[in-house]
């Protein structure tokens, strides 16, 4: 029986995927939470494209992902131009980890939806 697709090609699947999600959690966490909001304002202070960057989670999930794959180099097309499958692989991991990232923000908006309907609740009832 033949393979559906070659081990080798399996394995950069799932380092494509591992690296997206890795790269979706760190971008929106970068650009997203208090916790990195004075690293954002100083480089934003600093080079106002520089603090885009850091204001922007699309934007600097490539530079996660790029990093990513420089790392693990993973290969889902051998077309024997080695930067050329890179290049194909970090797209497509790009791609990715912007569908990750938009589920990540659809959760994190019904959390919200859901914690302001419950105060209002709590209002309304005069619990609060």
């Amino acid at each position: 029986m033949t393979d559906l697709l070659p081990s080798g090609a399996l394995l950069a699947l799932w380092q494509c995927l591992v690296v997206a999600v890795a790269a979706s959690s760190i971008a929106i966490t970068v650009t997203q939470t208090e916790l990195f909001r004075p690293w954002r304002e100083w480089t934003a202070a600093k080079n106002h494209m520089i603090g885009y960057l850091f204001k922007c989670f699309y934007c600097f999930s490539h530079w996660v992902v790029f990093a990513g794959i420089a790392i693990y180099r993973p290969v889902l097309i051998a077309s024997g131009a080695l930067w050329v499958d890179w290049i194909v692989s970090a797209f497509f991991t790009l791609t990715l980890s912007a569908f990750v990232s938009g589920l990540f923000f659809k959760v994190f908006q019904a959390a919200m939806a859901k914690a302001m309907l419950e105060k209002d609740m709590r209002i309304k009832l005069g619990l609060e």
